[in-house]
């Protein structure tokens, strides 16, 4: 049987191109995640590969998509081909047990697999770069702070804290929310003042 594995990093990419490319190569059983090549914990992969056995096949489209760096790839590579099962990486090759023992297949897997971790890296470090370069202008990130309405109940709390008729835990729960945005609201309501 031919499986296949597709991963892309996070809940904003979409796996439709490595799946189609995937059973292009005759992959007849698709295991898909969304989740971070850093992350150990892959459910999917794990389940791949507790129910892939000898005479089996593994296509992935990439090397990242298994592996973070040449030495985890050469490991998982091995690790699978001493098992019996063959790994067709769509644009290195395909890897079977025979294959690795030979010198010339494991120094261009190894060549291979350098040129993906270089890849990777230089895609780090322009990230990095578009990072730093966006921050320099001004550029901030992340998600950005809702401006709340402070009023009713929660105006009433604020100026019942405000002139030590109520503490802060009171004046959270008679306004019904938690004792931090409570808190948050607070802040924000000495910061317009």
């Amino acid at each position: 049987m031919i499986y296949g594995y597709a991963r892309v990093s996070t809940n904003k990419q979409e796996l439709a191109i490595q799946i189609k490319a995937l059973k292009d190569a005759g992959a007849t059983k698709v295991f898909k995640e969304k989740i971070s090549g850093a992350k150990t914990d892959r459910k999917e992969l794990s389940k791949l590969l507790k129910e892939i056995k000898a005479g089996d096949t593994l296509v992935v489209t990439k090397a990242d998509r298994i592996a973070r760096s040449l030495s985890q790839l050469e490991s998982f590579v091995l690790d699978l081909t001493k098992r019996g099962i063959a790994v067709h990486i769509l644009n290195m090759g395909l890897f079977t047990a025979e294959s690795m023992d030979n010198p010339i297949t494991k120094l261009l897997f190894q060549v291979l697999g350098s040129f993906a971790e270089f890849e990777r890296s230089m895609i780090l470090e322009r990230t990095q770069e578009g990072i730093r370069e966006a921050r320099e202008k001004g550029v901030k990130f992340g998600r950005k702070s809702k401006t709340y309405e402070i009023e009713g109940a929660l105006l009433h709390a604020i100026q019942q804290v405000e002139t030590g008729a109520m503490s802060q835990p009171e004046g959270a729960d008679f306004a019904g929310c938690s004792v931090a945005t409570f808190k948050r609201r607070l802040k924000e309501y000495r910061e317009q003042k």
